[in-house]
């Protein structure tokens, strides 16, 4: 076939235009003339180094799955083989990336969503499994909310292993078992799973979960063994944290307002995070009072980190004071604690789930205590009291004038100091269950790339 257009195939499809030429075929669209509908007509010459893509049009013929482009028929004349495929119109992971400002996290979920029902139908598939073995961003199409797999070159039937001893794929993406000489698996495919969520966790417009940075560190595992046993393993414990991400009640907003200058405030918000990050909640810290000069008290601190202007250190992670009129960027996590020092603005309360009043031991500071704490007590049961250090005599006196309970945070010198303490009296005062252990600690932390 010389001419790209103005040629009719088959007495059924009119060539319309090239959509793309390489070393071993050249692909058409096409448009079927009693049907009226749209289609990519691959021609592979008849030379014998092409037996790679008969293959796969082979195995395509038999998938049926809307993430898999369909292929209609094979036909063939003397010079060519002619693979009719559904023509699929969309742009490639990485063009659709470089397109974004940022995803969304909801966009995040749906494309890692698509992407493991469709290996969990090709791992299911019968009579026997089938292993992609080279997926990579150039390979998944995104059509509108529809993401496509295509170009299965490499793929192969799980029986058919044996026979084969050239293996392909690409080392970004592919698992390490296929380029040291050992026998991919299903785990393999996997494993390029788990690197394709990373590479889209890279663009999310906040930053990466501690759960989700679980995930995708166990289905990368460079041993098999230890990645997830299934797709549907995996798919699991994702769809989960898309489930708890769309919960509004799953995610608070506190506010941490102190009595006066020095009464501990800050110290008390730090603490909190930490602890909330400790007990398996993902918390971040926002500084919302000028004076605390964040960065620089973290400066004196070995071991912290700053990245996007978040800084870490053991449990914690926060955002410090920007400027007035500078929204901090926001990230995706259950709890935020919002430390506003002794000026907190009251029509601020409607955003907030808790606002906890700390106050001093100090009876210097009672007065002061008593009077800013008046102007919050309209909080109803949002309101929360917590005296540092406080004394039986202390507690009676603020508990007695506010006419509510008052609970009394010990004597602490190390707000990143987490114990069985801290974590009892977080629990009690916000109500919550301790969940599974997210080992947050800086040096079990991997920073993500911009």
């Amino acid at each position: 076939m010389n001419q790209a257009t103005n040629q009719t195939l088959f007495g059924k499809y009119e060539v319309i235009s090239t959509l793309g030429k390489g070393s071993f075929c050249t692909v058409y669209l096409s448009k079927h003339i009693i049907l009226e509908c749209y289609r990519a007509i691959k021609l592979i010459p008849k030379d014998g180094t092409t037996d790679s893509l008969l293959q796969e049009a082979q195995l395509l013929k038999s998938l049926h799955h809307p993430g898999i482009p369909t292929i209609y028929d094979i036909e063939q004349d003397d010079s060519y083989y002619y693979l009719i495929e559904e023509y699929v119109e969309g742009e490639s992971l990485e063009e659709f990336l470089l397109h974004q400002t940022n995803i969304s996290q909801n966009t995040f979920f749906d494309i890692s969503l698509q992407l493991c029902d469709i290996f969990r139908y090709l791992h299911c598939f019968s009579p026997s499994p089938i292993l992609y073995m080279d997926l990579k961003p150039e390979h998944i199409i995104v059509c509108g909310m529809q993401i496509k797999l295509i170009d299965f070159n490499v793929a192969t039937y799980l029986s058919n292993l044996g026979n084969i001893y050239n293996l392909f794929g690409n080392k970004e993406f592919g698992a390490p078992e296929l380029f040291s000489g050992n026998l991919p698996n299903l785990l393999s495919d996997i494993y390029s799973i788990g690197k394709i969520m990373d590479y889209l966790s890279h663009h999310l417009e906040t930053s990466l979960s501690p759960e989700l940075h679980k995930i995708i560190t166990r289905a990368t595992d460079p041993n098999p063994v230890c990645r997830y046993e299934t797709v549907d393993n995996l798919i699991s414990v994702i769809a989960e944290q898309k489930h708890l991400f769309n919960q509004p009640h799953t995610r608070k907003k506190i506010a941490v307002i102190g009595s006066h200058t020095g009464c501990g405030a800050t110290h008390f918000a730090m603490m909190l995070t930490s602890t909330l990050n400790y007990m398996g909640y993902s918390a971040i810290y926002y500084e919302k009072e000028p004076k605390s000069s964040l960065s620089l008290s973290f400066q004196l601190l070995s071991f912290s980190k700053e990245k996007d202007g978040m800084i870490f250190y053991r449990y914690f992670r926060g955002l410090p004071f920007l400027g007035f009129g500078i929204s901090p960027p926001t990230y995706d996590a259950d709890i935020t604690i919002d430390d506003y020092g002794d000026n907190f603005p009251i029509d601020m309360e409607p955003n907030y789930d808790f606002i906890l009043y700390v106050c001093s031991n100090s009876i210097w500071h009672r007065y002061s205590i008593f009077k800013n704490g008046l102007s919050y007590l309209g909080f109803s049961k949002k309101l929360k009291i917590i005296c540092n250090m406080g004394q039986s005599i202390s507690l009676k006196h603020i508990s007695r004038y506010f006419s509510r309970p008052v609970y009394n945070y010990p004597y602490d010198t190390d707000p990143f100091f987490i114990d069985k303490k801290k974590v009892t009296f977080v629990s009690k005062l916000l109500q919550l269950k301790r969940r599974k252990r997210l080992f947050f600690h800086l040096k079990n932390h991997r920073l993500q790339k911009p």
